[in-house]
């Protein structure tokens, strides 16, 4: 996957490279490299997975102080009661006030969700995405921009102030890291600077205060440097990516990088058994083929649908969901991302989970599958009205950078995702550089994945990685 990310690295257009040189200076580099967002998934991994311990080779110019949310009260550490109570409601308070603004944020950013699946999912290949991986990463890039540049970008995530997209970035982080028996879902992210860059400190603060983020600086195009990302690449990701994160490099005519990962490991709730398993037909664009089915029958869940779909979600550990959506036999994904009503229903926009949902006996059939998707989602972006950071006359990086017009050149994602009767594994890259649509009338149905269909994986409702699974 990251192999098309490394060549997407190395290009650049010679007509945005200064013909002219002053006399004994170095060539101005015009591309940014935002990005190398890894977004790793894994459900249910046999075994655990030893963290790495991190050594970065480059200079840090601002590091990241890490979750900010106070850990649960033990009430053994307390003596009295009257003295455990008032800082276990201080607790309690501060954890809901996070998930109403992580609520806020989802229901702000749904339209970006939407109209990014519409973007990024539809065609006949299978394709993949990680939403909130791209709006932590999105909105990183903001607090480095300004001017009408920074107006797109808030835009598109659903706000017109930085402050409030601040706290909603911390709201996601906050209520989406977890790093417990049954689950972790471990975030990171970073900003590479160039060594010859005269950055504004202040903002590079905020960048590691407000998002999470641990700034770098060092020499773009040496093996040191490009060694440092990978290194953190590799870390972040649990040491899955290594191979991958090998190929990352920061050639020397870019400015800037941004890293962003998401580490999510967890159980299905119930798992599947491959005794159960069968082989049977799967009817791709291209023709039908021979698909392994994982299944459950009779099992009691609630069944959802929609004008052109059905759906079933499969709980996992500690309360995050997998999503199948199926669309009508006369419909085609591509319609249902068009019409986007399988997020109202994810999100429970309006309360539409119970009235359009049923709990009955389903006989669920899925497909095991392992797909991978590649693009660049810069054209996309530019659809959804982010234009200005693509275009060198436009782009403002003047809050974060002194000196230098640089702007975005690609915005390449690759991911990666298993299911099998375990749970799923996932793994992402993105770099920036530079069945019915009533009720149903039994009380059993057939849910049969046998044809193109949409997935969704969330926690607390929030889509970390949305897929389209034409071919398993």
């Amino acid at each position: 996957m990251l192999e098309k990310l490394a060549q997407a690295l190395e290009y650049v257009n010679p007509r945005y490279i200064e013909e002219s040189v002053r006399q004994g200076e170095k060539r101005k580099k015009r591309r940014v490299f935002l990005g190398a967002v890894a977004a790793v998934l894994v459900l249910a991994m046999i075994g655990n997975i030893g963290y790495i311990p991190l050594a970065i080779p480059a200079k840090a110019v601002a590091l990241t102080e890490g979750s900010r949310a106070q850990p649960r009260p033990d009430r053994d550490d307390y003596g009295a009661y009257e003295d455990f109570r008032p800082v276990y409601d201080a607790w309690l308070a501060a954890r809901d006030a996070r998930f109403a603004a992580s609520d806020e944020a989802l229901a702000a950013a749904l339209p970006f969700f939407r109209e990014g699946s519409e973007q990024f999912l539809s065609g006949t290949d299978n394709r993949i995405w990680s939403p909130v991986n791209a709006y932590i990463e999105l909105a990183m890039l903001a607090e480095t921009t300004g001017g009408e540049t920074r107006r797109q970008l808030l835009s598109l995530l659903g706000t017109d102030s930085l402050e409030q997209l601040r706290c909603r970035v911390e709201a996601v982080w906050e209520t989406t890291y977890r790093d417990d028996g049954n689950e972790i879902c471990l975030l990171a992210n970073s900003l590479w600077l160039d060594e010859d860059l005269d950055y504004v400190r202040e903002t590079m603060n905020n960048v590691a205060f407000y998002h999470y983020a641990s700034v770098y600086q060092g020499n773009f195009g040496s093996s040191r440097t490009d060694k440092a990302l990978q290194t953190w690449l590799g870390n972040n990701t649990g040491g899955m990516l290594n191979r991958q994160a090998g190929t990352v490099t920061l050639p020397e005519d870019t400015v800037l990088a941004l890293a962003s990962t998401v580490y999510f490991q967890a159980k299905w709730g119930d798992e599947f058994s491959a005794a159960q398993n069968t082989r049977d037909v799967f009817h791709a664009p291209d023709g039908d083929i021979t698909a392994t089915y994982m299944n459950k029958k009779l099992a009691q869940m609630h069944y959802y649908w929609g004008d052109s779909f059905g759906a079933v979600s499969m709980w996992l550990k500690n309360g995050s969901r997998m999503w199948f959506i199926l669309p009508d036999k006369d419909k085609t994904v591509d319609d249902v991302l068009l019409e986007g009503q399988y997020l109202d229903i994810i999100a429970d926009t309006g309360g539409i989970q119970e009235t359009n949902s049923k709990y009955m006996k389903v006989n669920l059939s899925v497909p095991k599958f392992d797909v991978a998707s590649g693009q660049d989602l810069a054209q996309g972006l530019q659809a959804m009205g982010v234009t200005d950071v693509f275009d060198m006359e436009t782009a403002d990086f003047s809050p974060g950078i002194r000196g230098q017009q640089v702007f975005v050149s690609a915005v390449n994602q690759a991911v990666r995702v298993q299911i099998d009767e375990k749970g799923v594994k996932a793994a992402a890259y993105i770099e920036i550089p530079g069945a019915g649509a009533a009720a149903p009338p039994e009380e059993i149905i057939d849910f049969i994945l046998d044809r193109p269909f949409l997935f969704v994986i969330t926690s607390n409702d929030l889509p970390l990685f949305a897929g389209v699974v034409n071919t398993p």
